[in-house]
Parts: C-alpha cells; sequence; structure tokens
C-alpha cells in the first residue's frame, strides 16, 4: 500500500488534534512538539542519526527510516500548505504572518 504524504490524496498519517509532531516512518512513531522550530530539530537530528547508521550498515535487511515533520497529523512542507490555502505555522512567514494579524470571522 503506497502512502501519500503530498498533493491533492495526501493521507493524514499522524493524529488530527496534534499541531506540531514528529512521523518516524519505519517505526510508525508520532513524537508530538509544542511547535513548528522543535519539530524540525527532532526531524533533522533524527534523519542525520538515520543517515549515519545507513552509511554504516547498507544490508538490504536494515529498516529505512525517515523523520517527517507533521502539521495537524499532515506531512508538513511550507509550499504544500500555501498551495492548498492554509497557514504554514511558520512564525516568519510575511504571507501567513499578514493573515494571522487579521480577525477571523466566528
Amino acid at each position: 500500500m503506497t502512502t501519500h504524504l503530498f498533493g491533492a490524496n495526501r493521507q493524514r498519517v499522524g493524529y488530527e488534534d496534534q499541531e506540531w509532531a514528529v512521523w518516524v516512518l519505519g517505526l510508525d512513531d508520532v513524537h508530538h512538539q509544542q511547535a513548528l522550530t522543535e519539530a524540525l530539530e527532532l526531524a533533522a537530528a533524527l534523519n542525520s542519526s538515520f543517515a549515519e547508521l545507513r552509511l554504516r550498515d547498507s544490508s538490504e535487511f536494515s529498516p529505512v527510516l525517515y523523520a517527517v515533520v507533521l502539521h495537524w497529523g499532515y506531512a508538513w512542507n511550507q509550499a504544500v500548505e500555501h498551495s492548498f490555502g492554509v497557514d504554514c505555522g511558520h512564525p516568519d512567514c510575511g504571507p501567513c504572518s499578514a493573515d494571522r494579524a487579521l480577525p477571523k470571522a466566528v
């Protein structure tokens, strides 16, 4: 079965009630994070560790592991969020920051 992380038919792989998380593909672990910066830092640290493990053991039986940042359970990518017209959550994003300043209709 193929999981679609990006695109029109993307699939939720995390929890819809967690704003930010990191999903470890291969272990299927989801690690809740408080903010985007924390999620990016954890994903970067995990992916660099996974790369080192892969370089040391290139057996075909070694698991392939990746860490993916999740936003509300979906794989996060700033450009993808923008393509769906969703606030990307990045604190320094100009277009999204301007929209955050506007009051939301209830």
